[in-house]
């Protein structure tokens, strides 16, 4: 026995020693679970892996797992190899220590196959254009889009050797480990998942230049998206100029805005030299010189905009996060990234232990870095940035390749490019196999960037402020990783080139929050929401100062919270791709602010896990339209008065069912009430609703599937621009049209069933049904303190 407990001890010596945390406490969830794939053979068959599902009660009931340092030994330990161990908790997340940090990003890699070998195969090919391979000739749009906007092979592998040696040797090393376990299954069928025989594909080995391609996918389209240029161009000539810029201004009374950076803290222009009168002046001349650029048809230009499912690189849905100073120097940050639930999620969790680091939070397959979580140190989170920093230029086309570019005919840098796709997976049953086929695609770019669209002599070409820099991200998130103090991190964030939102609290109780990346400077002379014109008359000034990006550290107010808005006053929204940013006052990070500065009075770690359980249940703008609603409701009479007190009556909760599933009636009579709004609205503008064409339409917005009872820009436009008597007249209205639906004037009975969430499956998991709730797709609270 007590040689027993000598061996024990000596063997715990070799492994290295986890630092003091300065973590006080810390909970995280991940719906559906860890892993992500279904087994065909052992207990699991036909029913998932152990964790594809198991987080998920906890989830809709707002509970949380430990996210504290190797809160568990309950899912068992193995040493895959001499000098890794990996341990797992009762929820499957792997915790990898090693002797150094190669062995620890080994056992990362190894881990994360063994969880998510198939969406680290699907990474592999949506990344590097090669979907409709396996999927079928649906994907062939998505696949031209990862190699129209994206990069060759051989420029990925530049950009990869680009990087500081050591994350090369770190990057080298968790491909080792993902391939060292898909040479495992190849063997050992029984570990294999299920989907790669439904889809009839052997996994591959990840490969160096797909590592690249995965970290550019997540570093450019994570944080923000392509613009809405086309959209807006196609919006101003359906709507004409008047309701174009009402709908669309290119900034806001600051005082209707809802800013992260506290206005009184500091100003951040991202368009410093430019003028009201400029801009003014800009969208005149841009209104004179689109009358000749010829505009794609609307199946053209969604047909441009890639689709790929949700889990996949590249999908966005909007995050919160928030952080207060708390009493005795501590502080508590929360973070909810909103990337569209699917099985399994695009995030996976694990821990990491080597000398000098600990580490626990979410990363992408494919990836050797820790996206968001926490270090002994310190807790950050990120959000998407949403800023523009890509334009759109309109290029006059002069020949099949050739197009005119200051004063000259350049020539198109094209190359041809052949998709292989089949037309259905094989049927596990002994059907037919899949036929497959080839298309070739010709790819062309300019001096702008690729062309993405054509039309007639017009040619659109996407300029991207990151463009070739993407990977340069990753050393910033490194020094990320490692930081101890939010003077770290500030540092760090210099260093990334994406445009998230991040924030950070540390053990000595400071927080702080940056809004970093690549920003352009406009031309001056032309309008920021339409595409410019590309004969060289609208170039970019260059590229912002980093050390200029809007952030703040320890804001007197003593918290920060942030929910997809403006990050600071004086930054303008660009082409509006964000739409979100347009509702001012109305924005859903209004609602959460609020609840973050009622924290700050009394802070606690439960009063944190309160803050979102409120935020992640409520319609946000039904308690910000409070006040608008009071004044409405004095003097109204009949079917007015009835809906608007009904309104009242309501808090916004969307999550209270009874017995029959069905919510309170202020859900139906809030979500038609918009609509109302936004119809009389736009009638205010000359605009009538029935008549609004498809890029007007884009323009007035539709909620997100990660934010369902959120407000459109039109809707926030209509209860802005509504006088009493307006609004009277959309509670009347909505009455009418209720009292019809549910067939009964009376309101108490316009009850409809509790609404769920839209899950995605990438893999052949069927997932339980899950309400609908406006909250992360992974979560976790962090307290930290001396």
């Amino acid at each position: 026995m007590k040689r027993s407990l000598l061996a024990a001890t000596a063997a715990l010596l070799l492994l290295p020693a986890l630092a003091p945390a300065r973590v006080r406490q810390a909970e995280s969830i991940l719906p559906p679970g860890q892993s992500g794939f279904v087994s065909l053979t052992g207990v699991t068959s036909g029913t998932g892996s152990p964790h594809l599902y198991d987080q998920q009660p906890l989830f809709t009931a707002f509970r949380y797992k430990s996210a504290l340092f190797k809160p568990s030994t309950a899912g068992g330990t193995e040493v895959p190899r001499p000098g890794v161990t990996i341990t797992r908790d009762e929820f499957g997340v792997p915790a990898i220590e090693a002797g150094n940090e190669n062995d620890a990003w080994w056992g990362a890699g190894y881990a994360i196959a063994q969880d998510r070998l198939f969406q680290i195969e699907l990474f592999r090919r949506a990344t590097t254009g090669r979907l409709a391979e396996i999927l079928g000739p649906d994907y062939l749009d998505d696949d031209l889009i990862a190699r129209r906007d994206y990069y060759t092979g051989e420029e990925l592998e530049r950009m990869f050797r680009a990087l500081p040696p050591g994350l090369q040797a770190r990057a080298a090393a968790y491909r080792d480990g993902v391939n060292t376990w898909v040479r495992h299954v190849r063997t050992t069928p029984q570990d294999l998942p299920g989907e790669f025989a439904a889809v009839a594909v052997a996994p591959g080995e990840l490969t160096e230049r797909e590592q690249a391609a995965i970290g550019v996918f997540l570093a450019r389209t994570v944080p923000s998206g392509d613009g809405a240029e086309i959209r807006n161009l196609r919006a101003l000539r359906e709507l004409g100029p008047k309701a174009f810029r009402a709908l669309l201004p290119v900034r806001h009374k600051a005082k209707r805005e809802t800013y992260t950076v506290p206005p009184r803290e500091a100003k951040f222009k991202n368009q410093p030299g430019r003028s009201r009168k400029q801009e003014k002046r800009g969208f005149k001349r841009t209104l004179k010189a689109q009358a000749a650029w010829e505009l794609p048809s609307p199946e053209a230009a969604a047909g441009a905009r890639s689709a790929v499912a949700p889990g996949l690189p590249g999908r966005i849905g909007g995050s919160s996060m928030f952080a207060v100073r708390g009493p005795g120097g501590g502080a508590v940050l929360f973070n909810g990234p909103q990337l569209g639930f699917s099985t399994p999620e695009l995030f996976v969790e694990v821990e990491l232990h080597y000398p000098g680091v600990d580490l626990r939070g979410v990363t992408a397959s494919g990836v050797p870095v820790m996206g968001i979580g926490h270090n002994a140190d310190l807790a950050w989170g990120f959000t998407s940035g949403l800023s523009d920093e890509d334009d759109l230029y309109a290029e006059t086309v002069t020949g099949p390749e050739t197009y005119r570019f200051g004063g000259e005919e350049k020539r198109m840098e094209c190359r041809d490019e052949t998709f292989t796709f089949r037309s259905a997976p094989t049927d596990a049953t002994g059907g037919k196999p899949p036929e497959t086929g080839t298309k070739v695609e010709r790819i062309c770019r300019t001096v702008h960037g690729p062309v993405q669209l054509a039309s007639g002599k017009t040619a659109y070409a996407r300029r991207y402020a990151i463009w070739n820099r993407e990977i340069e991200t990753f050393v910033g998130i490194d020094l990320l990783n490692r930081a101890k103090t939010v003077q770290d991190v500030d540092a760090a964030m210099r260093q990334v080139t994406w445009n998230e939102n991040v924030m950070a609290a540390d053990s000595q109780g400071q927080i702080g929050y940056w809004h970093p990346g690549l920003h352009q400077l406009r031309p001056r002379g032309w309008d920021e929401r339409l595409p410019y014109p590309g004969d060289g008359s609208a170039e970019w000034r260059g590229l912002r100062d980093r050390a200029k990006d809007p952030h703040v550290i320890n804001p007197k107010q003593g918290w920060l919270a942030n929910w997809n808005n403006l990050p600071a006053r004086g930054w303008t929204s660009g082409d509006g791709e964000a739409q979100e940013r347009l509702t001012q006052r109305y924005h859903r990070a209004q609602f959460l602010q609020r609840l973050v500065a009622a924290l700050e009075r009394n802070p606690s770690f439960d009063g944190a896990k309160a803050v979102i359980r409120h935020a992640g249940s409520t319609a946000q703008q039904r308690p910000l339209a409070s006040t608008r609603l009071r004044h409405a409701a004095r003097g109204a009479s009949g079917e007015a008065a009835t809906v608007l007190r009904a309104l009242l009556a309501w808090d916004g909760s969307y999550n209270r069912a009874d017995d029959a599933g069905t919510v309170e009636p202020g859900v139906a009579i809030w979500e038609e009430f918009k609509q109302q709004v936004q119809a009389r609205g736009l009638r205010s503008l000359g605009v009538e609703p029935g008549a609004v064409g498809p890029g007007a339409k884009e323009l007035l917005g539709t909620p997100g599937k990660s934010h369902e009872f959120d407000i459109t820009n039109g809707e926030a436009y209509g209860i802005m621009r509504s006088s009493r008597r307006g609004l009277r007249a959309a509670a009347r209205a909505t009455f009418g049209v209720l009292a019809e639906r549910f067939k009964t004037p009376d309101v108490t009975k316009w009850r409809e069933k509790r609404r769920l969430y839209d899950i995605a499956a990438q893999g052949a998991g069927s997932a339980p049904e899950l309400p609908f709730f406006d909250r992360g797709t992974w979560e976790q609270f962090v307290e930290v303190g001396p």
